[in-house]
């Protein structure tokens, strides 16, 4: 069956137009030229791929929640559906589960979750082969995909996801409703926008099929997730996941103010309660603190209900909540937004005070709130490291971070593109060049796959190459599920030699060696 036909991509076509999505075109000058029109991706909607796990295990012998008395109606009638249907490959699929139990029913549920969340679509539902890339859960269960593919054929998972998808748009929108509610809420309190969200994605999907009781959130590099229940919205996890979406890339901004205080990790070090994430990774204890104090000064709550909430952060390791907490109030004060901020604040974290106060904390030994799994292998840490460098210009700090991962983790395609953006910056279009082919021919991802080509494409242009351009810009296209800015850079391509906005191209096919645009800018500025 075509894909781009087949009843998935025709039911998310009739669906694009209600999803709650913000794009956004980043370009102004230098890098910004370059990693421009990265789309945020802002969502809450059904997914296909956790209907199809979940669907899966319901049928293999997964029980849990099927007790509550507020599970969803349509657990039950899927169930009893597909019971009348014949289906070859269950039987394997009933032994493989049974193979991978855990025992702890939340545990075992989470699994099948992070499993879906990292498979392709329909109908081969592929899943990435190098277990750096993947959580350990994911990776044992990578023998379950080609069942996965055999069943979602088998049992007709198109036609069933067809007839149940306006029922869960509907639970969708009430999901939209709310998260269009906490963005209009936080970003004022913050005084913050969504533009340093490129290249990130926060997804809210609905989980009908699982136990209505539990909610599951994910960070996974620069994808965040939540997975609700359809009868009851999570606004905590909610609130507390888009604080993380928005909040997460302050450290990396103030890298310096951030190092200056990173003796006070040894504090987390006698925290029992704390995820090993935030013990190794003083950032991450700085925007967790920094979230709960947001969380507990903007509860309805009384002051000494705030206060309640302040001490059990504290108390659960995130010692600096208390600190957060305080200089909110003068930051509520003043004029400056957070992402300003926040520097100034950090520098005020006093060294020696915390580890005074520190050693009246009574820390306890389990945590208070169920937090998000969060999972930044050294991989995709570095790879942010390096984006971040591009970003403050810091290109030739970029390009070490960039070699180093080359030379410790071998061909990725985040790396070599992170580098042909540094070498296009460096006046360096030839190793540009070279980079962005490694990207495109490595790359899973049809973003990077695409602007790699099109990046590429545009530097034969600027060089007077129009053949090899127009080779490039056709293979953007050609890479299928490519997003709707790329097509248009491509097909833009297509129709007319590229130049910056201030070297219009020549009247003639060949430049003359005067005529030709400078490497500075090479990749131009997109089109609003």
């Amino acid at each position: 069956m075509d894909e781009q036909n087949c009843p998935y991509h025709q039911g998310m076509r009739r669906i694009l137009f209600r999803k709650f999505a913000l794009s956004l075109i980043i370009c102004s000058v230098g890098w910004r030229c370059i990693i421009s029109a990265r789309a945020q991706d802002i969502v809450a909607e059904p997914n296909l791929q956790l209907f199809t796990v979940l669907t899966a295990i319901n049928l293999a012998g997964y029980e849990g929640g099927t007790q509550h008395s507020e599970r969803s109606p349509w657990r039950d009638n899927i169930r009893q559906e597909l019971a009348q249907r014949k289906i070859p490959s269950l039987a394997s699929l009933q032994e493989f589960y049974q193979n991978h139990q855990l025992g702890n029913p939340s545990q075992e549920l989470s699994q099948y979750v992070s499993l879906a969340l990292f498979l392709s679509g329909p109908p081969s539902f592929q899943l990435e082969q190098n277990p750096a890339n993947l959580p350990p859960e994911v990776w044992d269960l990578r023998d379950m995909v080609p069942l996965l593919a055999a069943f979602y054929q088998e049992a007709d998972l198109a036609g069933l996801w067809e007839k149940y998808l306006p029922a869960m748009e509907e639970e969708s929108d009430q999901y939209r409703q709310f998260l269009a509610q906490v963005i209009q809420e936080t970003t004022g309190y913050l005084r913050m926008d969504t533009s340093s969200t490129w290249r990130r994605r926060f997804a809210i999907y609905i989980n009908p099929l699982g136990a209505s009781n539990q909610t599951h959130a994910r960070i996974y590099g620069n994808d965040y997730y939540i997975v609700g229940s359809s009868t009851e919205i999570p606004e905590e996890e909610v609130r507390h996941g888009w604080l993380h979406f928005l909040l997460d890339p302050l450290p990396f901004r103030s890298s310096r103010e951030v190092a200056a205080k990173g003796e006070l990790l040894k504090i987390a070090q006698r925290a029992p309660a704390l995820d090993e994430a935030f013990r190794n990774d003083f950032g991450l204890l700085l925007t967790e603190s920094l979230i709960r104090a947001v969380l507990a000064r903007r509860s309805r709550a009384d002051a000494e209900a705030k206060q309640q909430a302040v001490q059990e952060a504290v108390q659960e390791g995130y010692f600096l909540t208390a600190y957060f907490f305080e200089a909110l109030e003068k930051f509520e004060q003043q004029p400056v937004g957070m992402r300003l901020y926040y520097p100034e604040m950090i520098k005020g974290i006093s060294v020696q005070r915390e580890q005074e106060r520190s050693a009246q904390i009574q820390f306890v030994a389990q945590p208070n709130l169920v937090t998000e799994e969060i999972r930044r292998p050294s991989l995709d840490q570095m790879i942010r490291q390096g984006e971040e460098s591009i970003a403050n210009e810091q290109y030739e700090q970029a390009r070490q971070v960039f070699e180093s991962l080359l030379q410790q983790y071998g061909p990725q395609a985040q790396v070599y593109y992170g580098l042909a953006l540094v070498a296009s910056q460096q006046k360096q279009p030839q190793e540009a060049k070279q980079y962005f082919e490694q990207a495109a021919s490595l790359a899973s991802d049809p973003q990077i796959k695409a602007w790699s080509h099109i990046y590429r494409g545009r530097l034969f242009d600027l060089e007077g190459d129009r053949a090899a351009a127009l080779a490039e810009y056709s293979a953007a296209l050609a890479t299928g599920e490519s997003p709707a800015d790329a097509q248009a850079a491509a097909e833009k391509g297509l129709q007319e030699r590229f130049a910056p906005i201030d070297n219009p191209p020549p009247a003639k096919e060949e430049p003359s060696e005067e005529a030709k645009p400078r490497f500075g800018v090479p990749l131009g500025k997109e089109e609003e």
